[in-house]
Protein backbone atom coordinates (compact mmCIF):
# COMPACT_ATOMS: atom_id res chain seq x y z
CA UNK A 1 0.00 0.00 0.00
CA UNK A 2 1.19 3.49 -0.61
CA UNK A 3 2.09 5.89 1.88
CA UNK A 4 -1.04 8.01 0.52
CA UNK A 5 -3.49 5.33 1.51
CA UNK A 6 -1.52 4.86 4.30
CA UNK A 7 -1.98 8.13 5.24
CA UNK A 8 -5.66 8.07 4.30
CA UNK A 9 -6.42 4.97 6.52
CA UNK A 10 -4.56 6.70 9.18
CA UNK A 11 -6.98 10.00 9.03
CA UNK A 12 -9.99 8.47 8.57
CA UNK A 13 -9.22 5.65 11.40
CA UNK A 14 -12.88 4.31 12.86
CA UNK A 15 -14.45 5.45 9.79
CA UNK A 16 -15.35 2.05 8.67
CA UNK A 17 -18.02 2.06 12.10
CA UNK A 18 -19.65 3.97 10.56
CA UNK A 19 -20.54 1.59 7.61
CA UNK A 20 -22.72 -1.09 7.02
CA UNK A 21 -20.69 -4.36 7.44
CA UNK A 22 -21.64 -5.65 3.84
CA UNK A 23 -20.15 -2.30 2.50
CA UNK A 24 -17.01 -2.23 4.40
CA UNK A 25 -15.07 -4.37 1.31
CA UNK A 26 -16.56 -2.61 -1.49
CA UNK A 27 -15.21 0.77 -0.39
CA UNK A 28 -12.22 -0.91 0.63
CA UNK A 29 -11.56 -2.25 -2.77
CA UNK A 30 -12.67 1.04 -4.43
CA UNK A 31 -10.24 2.99 -2.11
CA UNK A 32 -7.44 0.57 -2.96
CA UNK A 33 -8.04 0.58 -6.69
CA UNK A 34 -7.81 4.30 -6.82
CA UNK A 35 -4.74 5.93 -8.33
CA UNK A 36 -2.10 7.68 -5.80
CA UNK A 37 -2.63 11.07 -7.37
CA UNK A 38 -6.54 10.59 -6.79
CA UNK A 39 -5.60 10.01 -3.24
CA UNK A 40 -3.33 12.97 -2.91
CA UNK A 41 -5.41 15.37 -4.43
CA UNK A 42 -7.90 14.43 -1.17
CA UNK A 43 -5.32 14.83 1.13
CA UNK A 44 -3.82 18.13 0.13
CA UNK A 45 -7.81 19.78 0.30
CA UNK A 46 -8.49 17.97 3.83
CA UNK A 47 -5.38 19.08 5.46
CA UNK A 48 -7.23 22.82 4.46
CA UNK A 49 -10.53 22.51 4.53
CA UNK A 50 -12.53 24.10 7.26
CA UNK A 51 -9.43 26.28 8.33
CA UNK A 52 -10.84 29.51 7.88
CA UNK A 53 -14.26 31.06 7.38
CA UNK A 54 -15.19 31.17 4.02
CA UNK A 55 -14.83 29.24 0.88
CA UNK A 56 -13.43 25.26 0.88
CA UNK A 57 -13.11 23.36 -2.35
CA UNK A 58 -14.70 19.81 -2.26
CA UNK A 59 -12.93 16.56 -3.80
CA UNK A 60 -13.33 14.38 -6.40
CA UNK A 61 -12.23 11.18 -4.78
CA UNK A 62 -14.70 11.88 -1.87
CA UNK A 63 -17.60 12.52 -4.25
CA UNK A 64 -16.79 9.21 -5.84
CA UNK A 65 -16.66 7.34 -2.80
CA UNK A 66 -20.35 9.13 -1.52
CA UNK A 67 -21.71 8.25 -5.06
CA UNK A 68 -20.83 4.70 -4.95
CA UNK A 69 -21.21 4.19 -0.68
CA UNK A 70 -25.47 6.34 -1.30
CA UNK A 71 -26.12 4.91 -4.50
CA UNK A 72 -26.06 1.62 -2.53
CA UNK A 73 -27.57 2.96 0.77
CA UNK A 74 -30.14 4.91 -0.66
CA UNK A 75 -33.84 4.57 -2.44
CA UNK A 76 -35.47 8.04 -3.87
CA UNK A 77 -38.72 8.54 -4.44
CA UNK A 78 -38.71 12.42 -5.86
CA UNK A 79 -40.91 14.84 -6.72
CA UNK A 80 -40.59 17.88 -8.55
CA UNK A 81 -37.58 17.26 -10.69
CA UNK A 82 -39.00 19.81 -13.14
CA UNK A 83 -39.11 22.49 -11.21
CA UNK A 84 -35.10 21.86 -10.44
CA UNK A 85 -34.89 21.22 -14.52
CA UNK A 86 -36.29 24.66 -15.16
CA UNK A 87 -33.99 26.27 -12.01
CA UNK A 88 -30.75 24.46 -13.37
CA UNK A 89 -32.12 25.63 -17.11
CA UNK A 90 -32.21 29.46 -16.14
CA UNK A 91 -28.83 29.08 -14.34
CA UNK A 92 -27.34 27.53 -17.09
CA UNK A 93 -28.52 30.27 -19.39
CA UNK A 94 -27.23 32.97 -17.70
CA UNK A 95 -30.81 34.04 -16.58
CA UNK A 96 -29.77 33.88 -13.14
CA UNK A 97 -26.42 34.55 -11.45
CA UNK A 98 -26.93 31.92 -8.73
CA UNK A 99 -29.17 29.39 -7.91
CA UNK A 100 -30.21 29.07 -3.76
CA UNK A 101 -31.38 25.66 -2.61
CA UNK A 102 -33.75 26.26 1.14
CA UNK A 103 -34.04 23.24 3.00
CA UNK A 104 -35.04 21.52 6.01
CA UNK A 105 -32.64 20.09 8.27
CA UNK A 106 -32.48 16.49 10.42
CA UNK A 107 -29.48 15.16 9.74
CA UNK A 108 -25.81 15.85 9.48
CA UNK A 109 -26.46 13.41 6.06
CA UNK A 110 -28.95 15.86 4.42
CA UNK A 111 -26.25 17.70 2.20
CA UNK A 112 -24.96 14.36 1.28
CA UNK A 113 -28.35 13.06 0.36
CA UNK A 114 -29.20 15.63 -1.44
CA UNK A 115 -25.80 15.84 -3.55
CA UNK A 116 -26.04 12.11 -4.03
CA UNK A 117 -29.95 12.42 -4.95
CA UNK A 118 -29.20 15.46 -7.59
CA UNK A 119 -25.39 14.82 -8.91
CA UNK A 120 -26.86 13.53 -12.64
CA UNK A 121 -29.02 16.70 -13.20
CA UNK A 122 -25.99 18.82 -12.05
CA UNK A 123 -23.79 17.55 -14.40
CA UNK A 124 -26.16 17.52 -17.19
CA UNK A 125 -26.25 21.29 -16.73
CA UNK A 126 -22.72 21.45 -17.09
CA UNK A 127 -22.82 21.93 -13.52
CA UNK A 128 -20.90 19.20 -12.30
CA UNK A 129 -18.81 19.65 -8.75
CA UNK A 130 -20.16 23.31 -8.80
CA UNK A 131 -21.84 22.94 -5.37
CA UNK A 132 -21.55 24.20 -2.05
CA UNK A 133 -22.88 23.52 0.80
CA UNK A 134 -23.04 26.27 4.17
CA UNK A 135 -21.59 24.10 7.08
CA UNK A 136 -20.86 24.97 10.74
CA UNK A 137 -17.78 24.20 12.81
CA UNK A 138 -18.74 20.89 14.09
CA UNK A 139 -19.17 19.07 10.46
CA UNK A 140 -14.91 20.17 10.15
CA UNK A 141 -15.04 18.78 13.66
CA UNK A 142 -14.41 15.21 13.55
CA UNK A 143 -12.36 13.42 10.73
CA UNK A 144 -15.83 11.35 9.32
CA UNK A 145 -17.67 14.51 9.13
CA UNK A 146 -15.08 16.77 7.58
CA UNK A 147 -14.72 13.87 5.02
CA UNK A 148 -18.61 13.89 4.03
CA UNK A 149 -18.08 17.84 3.66
CA UNK A 150 -15.71 17.27 0.88
CA UNK A 151 -18.80 15.45 -0.91
CA UNK A 152 -19.33 19.09 -2.50
CA UNK A 153 -18.03 22.74 -1.62
CA UNK A 154 -18.02 24.28 1.93
CA UNK A 155 -18.66 27.80 3.09
CA UNK A 156 -17.75 27.58 6.34
CA UNK A 157 -19.87 30.09 8.74
CA UNK A 158 -19.84 30.64 12.52
CA UNK A 159 -22.66 29.72 14.43
CA UNK A 160 -24.39 32.02 17.47
CA UNK A 161 -25.17 29.96 20.94
CA UNK A 162 -28.66 29.58 20.31
CA UNK A 163 -28.38 27.74 17.42
CA UNK A 164 -25.13 25.51 17.35
CA UNK A 165 -24.03 23.23 20.42
CA UNK A 166 -20.51 24.63 20.66
CA UNK A 167 -18.18 24.76 23.71
CA UNK A 168 -17.71 28.05 23.87
CA UNK A 169 -19.96 31.24 22.15
CA UNK A 170 -18.49 32.93 19.37
CA UNK A 171 -17.91 36.61 19.91
CA UNK A 172 -20.24 38.82 17.72
CA UNK A 173 -17.46 40.14 16.16
CA UNK A 174 -16.10 36.53 15.02
CA UNK A 175 -19.70 35.80 13.91
CA UNK A 176 -19.76 39.28 11.83
CA UNK A 177 -16.46 37.93 10.32
CA UNK A 178 -17.16 35.20 9.10
CA UNK A 179 -20.48 36.35 7.72
CA UNK A 180 -18.71 39.04 5.56
CA UNK A 181 -16.40 36.42 4.64
CA UNK A 182 -19.16 33.72 3.16
CA UNK A 183 -20.50 36.58 1.66
CA UNK A 184 -18.05 37.65 -0.38
CA UNK A 185 -16.88 33.78 -0.89
CA UNK A 186 -20.84 33.67 -2.45
CA UNK A 187 -20.29 36.26 -4.66
CA UNK A 188 -17.30 35.19 -6.35
CA UNK A 189 -17.00 31.34 -6.43
CA UNK A 190 -20.07 30.05 -6.07
CA UNK A 191 -22.88 29.61 -8.85
CA UNK A 192 -25.01 27.69 -6.70
CA UNK A 193 -25.68 26.33 -2.66
CA UNK A 194 -27.60 24.61 -0.32
CA UNK A 195 -28.47 25.90 2.69
CA UNK A 196 -30.65 24.71 6.31
CA UNK A 197 -32.22 28.57 7.26
CA UNK A 198 -32.71 26.82 10.61
CA UNK A 199 -29.42 26.99 11.35
CA UNK A 200 -29.64 23.27 13.54
CA UNK A 201 -30.74 19.75 13.23
CA UNK A 202 -34.51 19.04 14.18
CA UNK A 203 -35.24 16.63 17.14
CA UNK A 204 -38.31 15.58 16.09
CA UNK A 205 -38.76 16.22 12.13
CA UNK A 206 -41.17 18.96 12.35
CA UNK A 207 -39.64 22.31 11.29
CA UNK A 208 -38.40 25.58 13.13
CA UNK A 209 -38.53 29.29 11.87
CA UNK A 210 -35.64 30.33 9.35
CA UNK A 211 -33.31 32.44 10.47
CA UNK A 212 -32.86 36.09 9.94
CA UNK A 213 -29.24 36.25 9.30
CA UNK A 214 -29.46 33.69 6.07
CA UNK A 215 -31.17 36.82 4.33
CA UNK A 216 -27.94 38.12 3.87
CA UNK A 217 -26.45 35.22 1.63
CA UNK A 218 -29.27 34.45 -0.17
CA UNK A 219 -29.91 38.30 -1.25
CA UNK A 220 -26.66 39.41 -2.68
CA UNK A 221 -28.38 41.97 -5.27
CA UNK A 222 -27.92 40.05 -8.15
CA UNK A 223 -30.35 38.17 -10.25
CA UNK A 224 -30.66 35.19 -7.81
CA UNK A 225 -32.97 32.57 -7.88
CA UNK A 226 -33.99 30.39 -4.54
CA UNK A 227 -35.57 27.07 -4.62
CA UNK A 228 -37.45 25.30 -1.69
CA UNK A 229 -36.38 22.11 -1.08
CA UNK A 230 -38.24 19.12 1.42
CA UNK A 231 -35.96 16.22 2.26
CA UNK A 232 -37.36 13.80 4.61
CA UNK A 233 -35.21 10.47 5.89
CA UNK A 234 -32.33 11.86 6.64
CA UNK A 235 -32.55 11.33 10.76
CA UNK A 236 -32.85 7.34 9.65
CA UNK A 237 -30.01 6.89 7.72
CA UNK A 238 -28.03 8.27 10.46
CA UNK A 239 -30.48 8.91 13.53
CA UNK A 240 -29.07 12.20 15.41
CA UNK A 241 -27.88 10.56 18.18
CA UNK A 242 -25.82 7.89 16.64
CA UNK A 243 -22.62 7.62 14.04
CA UNK A 244 -23.21 4.75 12.33
CA UNK A 245 -25.07 4.81 8.84
CA UNK A 246 -28.00 2.72 7.78
CA UNK A 247 -29.92 1.88 4.53
CA UNK A 248 -33.02 4.20 4.24
CA UNK A 249 -36.02 5.41 1.96
CA UNK A 250 -35.47 9.03 1.13
CA UNK A 251 -38.46 11.55 -0.38
CA UNK A 252 -37.33 14.49 -1.65
CA UNK A 253 -40.00 17.11 -3.17
CA UNK A 254 -38.29 20.23 -4.89
CA UNK A 255 -40.82 23.38 -5.69
CA UNK A 256 -40.64 25.88 -7.48
CA UNK A 257 -37.54 28.70 -7.95
CA UNK A 258 -38.48 31.82 -7.61
CA UNK A 259 -36.36 35.18 -8.31
CA UNK A 260 -35.74 36.89 -4.95
CA UNK A 261 -37.06 40.39 -6.54
CA UNK A 262 -40.02 38.36 -6.88
CA UNK A 263 -40.43 37.16 -3.61
CA UNK A 264 -39.07 40.67 -1.80
CA UNK A 265 -42.32 41.95 -4.44
CA UNK A 266 -44.28 39.47 -2.66
CA UNK A 267 -43.68 40.77 0.88
CA UNK A 268 -43.74 44.13 0.15
CA UNK A 269 -42.78 46.90 2.93
CA UNK A 270 -42.31 44.91 5.91
CA UNK A 271 -40.36 47.04 8.69
CA UNK A 272 -39.24 42.99 9.28
CA UNK A 273 -37.68 42.56 5.65
CA UNK A 274 -35.07 39.89 6.56
CA UNK A 275 -37.56 37.62 8.93
CA UNK A 276 -40.97 38.26 7.11
CA UNK A 277 -38.37 37.02 3.75
CA UNK A 278 -37.08 33.76 5.80
CA UNK A 279 -40.40 33.25 6.95
CA UNK A 280 -41.78 33.47 3.56
CA UNK A 281 -39.11 30.71 2.36
CA UNK A 282 -39.78 28.64 5.48
CA UNK A 283 -43.72 28.34 4.36
CA UNK A 284 -42.54 27.36 1.19
CA UNK A 285 -40.69 24.28 2.21
CA UNK A 286 -42.96 23.33 4.35
CA UNK A 287 -46.14 23.14 2.12
CA UNK A 288 -43.50 20.42 0.72
CA UNK A 289 -43.73 18.53 3.41
CA UNK A 290 -46.39 16.43 5.22
CA UNK A 291 -48.38 18.47 7.51
CA UNK A 292 -47.81 17.23 10.40
CA UNK A 293 -43.76 17.60 10.21
CA UNK A 294 -44.25 21.57 8.97
CA UNK A 295 -44.07 22.40 12.56
CA UNK A 296 -43.74 26.72 12.98
CA UNK A 297 -45.24 27.10 9.53
CA UNK A 298 -48.36 24.48 10.09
Amino acid sequence: MSEEKELLYKLLEGWEDALPDDLVPVVRNFVDNQPDSAVSEFLKKYEVAGEDWGYSEGSEFVRNIMKLVLDIMLKFDIKGTENLDNALNLLAEGKADRLVFVANHVSYSDANIFAAAFDTDFEKAGLAGKLAVIAGPKVFSHPVRKFASMHFNSLLIAQSQTVASVPVAYPIRVIARAAAKVAEDIKAKVKMFLVFPEGKRSRDGSMDHFLAGVYRMIDTGENVLVQPVSILGGEKMLPISQGKLHPSNIRINVGKAEYVSDILGEIGDDQGLKQAFMDNLGKKVASLHPEELRGVYK
